[in-house]
């Protein structure tokens, strides 16, 4: 789901929860009732490739940047280097910058914290959309929120200046009502302390703001979003140090490095490095290095994701391999560096033979030193030259997990969550090249292609790799697959995922590894789409080819959100993709009945706490709506998406309301929560949800993550009715029991923000145990963890001394803002 779908609603569903007066609530179970059957899958989560899941994230390759897609770092401008967009200085001391998602032209001048800053800015034309300056700007790579810094920006067609933080990610600061202009140059001015901004226009003051916490100190650049803007005269002053950076071309460089990786020249050596076009390994092209002349290293290093740095752990082997091509025999070098290269911890020599020809190179390298930064290094250290197509790094069987392509502590945090269905799609199945036959195979040969968050793609770890995950850490897996893929196509990925050996797909996949099936259950089609007839048209086809091949396959309809009630399924409003009918719907419906086969719809919904949102409110009448067209058709409803803007403690309880009420009601089989995995301090495509957050050296739960290993280790298979005297809207109570009777769960969201005292009175159950198991994750709405206090947020565990005896009720009272697991015995 894209992060804008629900921005409106998120204002709207707001509500500052407080009580006035704490009114004793009594909960009222009977455990003489039957009750019913609540799923195991209700505790599951999303893999969708956002803030990189997968690179820098589960994937145990270190590298990013491996094939060499990216374009060299440009620097249109002297003095000044571009991240993503299209800069050019187009007259004296005049810079255009294209529209685009957040491109940045940062200056190399010295960082400041406190100073000013000037520029001139010029708007063409009333367009939506921003531009301005960024000031205290650091940490930049590809990516319209990779960055660290304060944007002050200026929209003409909103009339409104606007002051916004990033810290790798985006919250607006504060945005005020400025009477500015199209087509006239605009001056902008910022005076800044450590903790405030000052901003000016056309000399006037117009806005102030106070960070409470202020970023370090950065340098200063231009940017511009999803509208053309041009600059002049930009300005820096630090005490008494005025420095005006000249916009003027940049002169031609010899050395021309992929956007991920940087040029390596130690001593005197000489470097020429260039992007090459002709014969390239895969994709466009491949990186050129070339020692010209001198003594010491010339070359190229990469420090993974974004450049954040690499993991080297002491005396523990990391494998990889290389692919490079020369005309001559050359001697070149591999290694594990610190972060400058001031330290060398493990190097191997390679030799490339002559020919021209693209030939494997396997290495094996054993840091003598611990660096949580460090970088990986191919140099020569003599005249030669060398094509590199592809670069493999990830630590040996010590850190994967069940010697797969995994990093072992990655998966083992998903497993400690309580995970137990995992969903591998999202927007990125809507990239027009998604298709999962560039998935299979050797994969440094699978094709790059132009991806859904990331423009330069690769399929180094795919969709028969998640099911490799899957069938190794336990979870039920649910791929998600583009719908506009062909039948034939699809029809071949069933036969690839569960055909015999004998069978032409199942032979590859036994080439692949894997000569058993798969067992694949489950397979979605498309994300987020408008179910109307067209999508059903090329569901159909699809469906019965699959079918064809496998009966036993359930096919998911991938729908979007309702925000708004549902009591006529042929009219109604409020869904995120406008369709005003259900008739695609009842077309799918029937088409299952006519080959006996059963449907499922996956909806998604809003979390964002600490209230529950609209989404969540008419999910029920969604699922009732269907099943009045249903006509004995057999289908489900799914979520595979609960989604938010935060990974704090308010969203960990809207996700347990969300749970509770889909328990209760019994008739959703799976729910999945995104996002499973967040990369700390990587997030520029906006999203900052992240279940399980990590770096390249430590994994930590957060409190949505937490709150899913409360819920999935206290699972019981059958639910029983609460009833609740004076019902409170921000106390939410789920119960269920054992299959012998002998064990209940109460599962209590407090949302208010103050302590809530309830009386608990169990009919039909007389406990063993004096002590119940109290578990409570309670913390302020937006408490968070972090790597310096990965515990800040952590479920408390103790006994507590329930008094129950099958007549009297005891007393408990709900912490503010918390979520509380009670299992009596």
């Amino acid at each position: 789901m894209r992060p804008s779908a629900f921005l409106s609603i998120a204002l709207i569903q707001f509500i500052c929860f407080a009580h006035t007066k704490a009114e004793l609530t009594e909960i009222h179970v009977d455990l003489r009732q039957p009750g019913h059957a609540v799923s195991r899958c209700l505790t599951g989560s999303c893999i969708e490739d956002v803030n990189h899941e997968i690179y820098g994230g589960i994937y145990s390759q270190m590298i990013f940047g491996e094939s060499f897609q990216e374009p060299p770092m440009s620097q249109p401008v002297k003095g000044m280097i571009a991240y993503d967009g299209s800069w050019k200085v187009i007259s004296d001391g005049v810079v255009d910058g294209g529209g685009g998602p957040g491109p940045k032209l940062l200056s190399d001048t010295i960082p400041i914290t406190a100073g000013e800053v000037g520029i001139e800015l010029f708007l063409p034309g009333n367009a939506a959309g921003n531009a301005g300056v960024i000031v205290r700007a650091s940490g930049a790579a590809a990516g319209a929120d990779n960055f660290d810094g304060y944007e002050i920006s200026v929209d003409v067609a909103r009339k409104m200046l606007r002051l916004g933080r990033h810290h790798h990610d985006f919250k607006l600061l504060k945005e005020v009502p400025c009477d500015v202009s199209p087509d006239r140059w605009i001056t902008l001015n910022a005076k800044m302390t450590e903790r405030t901004i000052e901003i000016s226009v056309d000399g006037k003051r117009v806005l102030e703001a106070e960070d409470p916490r202020p970023l370090g100190a950065g340098t200063v650049g231009l940017r511009q979003w999803q509208r053309p803007a041009r600059y002049r005269n930009l300005w820096m002053a630090s005490a008494d140090v005025h420095t005006v950076i000249p916009f003027e071309p940049s002169p031609p460089s010899p050395i021309a490095v992929s956007g991920m990786w940087r040029p390596v020249q130690t001593g005197t050596a000489n470097l020429a490095a260039l992007i090459e076009a002709a014969q390239p390994f895969i994709g466009t092209q491949s990186q050129r290095i070339t020692f010209i002349h001198g003594t010491g290293d010339a070359g190229i290093e990469n420090r993974g994701l974004n450049r954040q740095g690499m993991n080297f752990v002491k005396g523990q082997p990391y494998e990889g391999y290389i692919w490079v091509r020369a005309q001559q025999a050359t001697k070149f070098f591999v290694g594990l560096e610190s972060t400058y290269g001031s330290r060398r911890y493990a190097q191997a020599s390679l030799s490339a033979q002559g020919g021209d020809t693209w030939r494997r190179y396997d290495f094996s390298l054993t840091p003598d030193t611990a660096d949580t930064s460090g970088r990986f290094v191919i140099s020569l250290a003599s005249p030669g030259s060398i094509v590199v197509g592809h670069a493999f790094l990830q630590p040996g069987l010590w850190g994967r997990y069940k010697a797969l392509p995994l990093r072992r502590d990655v998966v083992e945090g998903l497993i400690a969550q309580g995970v137990t269905v995992m969903r591998y799609g999202g927007s990125m199945v809507n990239a027009p090249e998604y298709r999962w036959k560039k998935m299979i195979g050797p994969r440094d040969r699978r094709p790059p292609y132009k991806g859904t968050w990331y423009p330069y793609s690769s399929n180094g770890w795919g969709i028969v790799d998640f099911l490799d995950l899957c069938e190794a850490a336990g979870f039920v897996g649910i791929p998600d697959l583009n719908v506009n893929e062909s039948p034939q196509d699809l029809a071949d990925f069933i036969e690839y995922a569960n055909g015999p050996p004998s069978s032409t797909w199942g032979q590859r996949r036994a080439a692949d590894g894997h000569p058993e099936s798969y067992k694949l259950r489950y397979i979605e089609l498309g994300n987020e789409e408008r179910v109307d007839d067209a999508y059903y048209q090329k569901f159909a086809a699809i469906a019965q080819a699959i079918w064809a091949k496998d009966p036993d396959i359930t096919l998911v309809v991938g729908d979007f959100a309702y925000d708004r009630p549902i009591t006529d399924p042929m009219r109604f409003s409020g869904a995120a993709s406008r369709i005003t009918t259900l008739s695609a719907h009842r077309k799918i419906l029937e088409l299952a009945a006519q080959h006996n086969r059963e449907v499922w719809f996956d909806v998604h919904l809003w979390t964002e706490g600490p209230a529950i949102s609209p989404s969540v409110e008419a999910l029920p009448t969604y699922i009732d709506a269907l099943d009045t067209l249903a006509a004995g058709a057999r289908h489900r409803v799914v979520v595979f998406e609960l989604n938010a803007n935060n990974h704090s403690q308010k969203r960990a309880l809207a996700n347990a309301a969300a749970i509770g009420r889909a328990q209760r009601d019994g008739r959703l089989p799976i729910i999945t929560s995104a996002n499973a995995l967040q990369v700390d301090h990587q997030n520029d495509n906006g999203w900052d949800q992240g279940l399980l957050f990590l770096n390249n050296a430590a994994t930590w739960s957060q409190p949505p993550g937490d709150l899913m290993r409360m819920i999935s280790n206290s699972y019981q298979p059958t639910i029983l009715d609460v009833q609740l005297s004076n019902p409170d809207p921000q106390l939410d109570v789920t119960a269920v029991v054992s299959e012998d009777r002998r064990i209940v769960i109460l599962r209590v969201v407090n949302l208010s923000t103050s302590p809530h005292p309830c009386q608990i009175q169990l009919e039909g159950f007389t406990p063993i145990n004096p002590d119940a198991q109290a578990t409570e994750l309670a913390a302020g709405l937006d408490a968070t963890n972090t790597v310096d206090m990965p515990d800040q947020v952590k479920p408390r565990v103790f006994q507590w001394k329930h008094e129950l005896n099958g007549t009297a009720a005891a007393r408990y009272t709900f912490p503010p803002t918390s979520f509380t697991v009670l299992r009596i015995e």
